[in-house]
């Protein structure tokens, strides 16, 4: 499974690197790590960029999480692939937001080592589920 991590921070992503390090090292996930979300969109609008699931920044310069989700949402090859946001953000509001955008779950960033590697692992048995091979 292919994971992308998109934030402007990275202090941030050293820090989501560290949390599923022991994933990647067993060969259960392969990661990229982003902090320049204006060449991520134009990497989606291009269909270029390939992933599994991706973990956003909302509160990011230029493009927004928000902005990155609507474009991937958009586009066939992206439609169904889950988006996760990391984020600061914990209004009602901004989850409706996300919501609208095509985000598919929400992480305040004080997230631990397990709630995100259960998150990696509800989306690896959904997307497996979704393609009729069963994890058992």
């Amino acid at each position: 499974m292919k994971i992308i991590f998109i934030d402007d921070s990275t202090i941030v992503l050293d820090t989501l690197k560290s949390l599923v390090l022991e994933m990647i090292d067993s060969k259960i996930i392969v990661c990229d790590f982003f902090t320049d979300s204006i060449s991520i969109k134009k990497m989606i609008e291009e269909e270029s960029l390939e992933y599994d699931l991706m973990f956003i920044d909302i509160n990011m310069p230029i493009i927004t999480g928000y902005d990155l989700a609507k474009t991937a949402k958009k586009i066939k090859k992206y439609k169904y692939k889950p988006i996760i946001a990391i984020t600061s953000e914990y209004t009602s509001e901004a989850k409706e937001d996300g919501k609208k955008a095509g985000i598919d779950g929400w992480f305040i960033k004080s997230i631990t080592q397990d709630s995100l590697q259960l998150s990696i692992v509800n989306a690896i048995k959904q997307l497996y589920k979704d393609s009729g091979n069963y994890l058992k």
